[in-house]
């Protein structure tokens, strides 16, 4: 992959929904609450992140529907390696990054994931 992207949403395999969504304005991947985390056997990492509050440039319908908040929910198939150090309890503040060669991470003071994929998903899930 181009180490250049513009932006993370570049790195998805459903990238054109997000962009529809979002235009030019991507949200940054800081200051997210960790929602849930699984590893799922057959070599699936489900990954939830929450916004405090709805990005910029978020959908109109979101805010007009009484949203206040969004959840960024990626699918990551296909792994080649994952680590995991560290101690996840509760409401978890952490910044998330995708990077070239099919990386991502998700780093916090006091934890932190890493891992190698071979193609990663994104939806995003308004609510109030």
């Amino acid at each position: 992959m181009n180490e250049h992207l513009s932006s993370w949403i570049e790195y998805l395999h459903n990238k054109v929904a997000l962009k529809n969504t979002f235009g030019a304005n991507v949200p940054a991947l800081d200051n997210l609450m960790l929602a849930r985390l699984v590893i799922d056997q057959p070599g699936g990492v489900y990954i939830s992140l929450n916004f405090p509050s709805l990005p910029s440039g978020s959908p109109s319908r979101w805010s007009t529907r009484g949203c206040d908040g969004v959840q960024l929910r990626l699918s990551f198939h296909d792994l080649a390696q994952l680590s995991i150090t560290g101690a996840y309890e509760g409401n978890l503040e952490v910044a998330a990054s995708f990077g070239p060669d099919r990386c991502f991470s998700i780093s916090h003071p006091e934890f932190r994931i890493a891992l190698n994929y071979g193609y990663a998903t994104a939806d995003m899930y308004p609510y109030d």
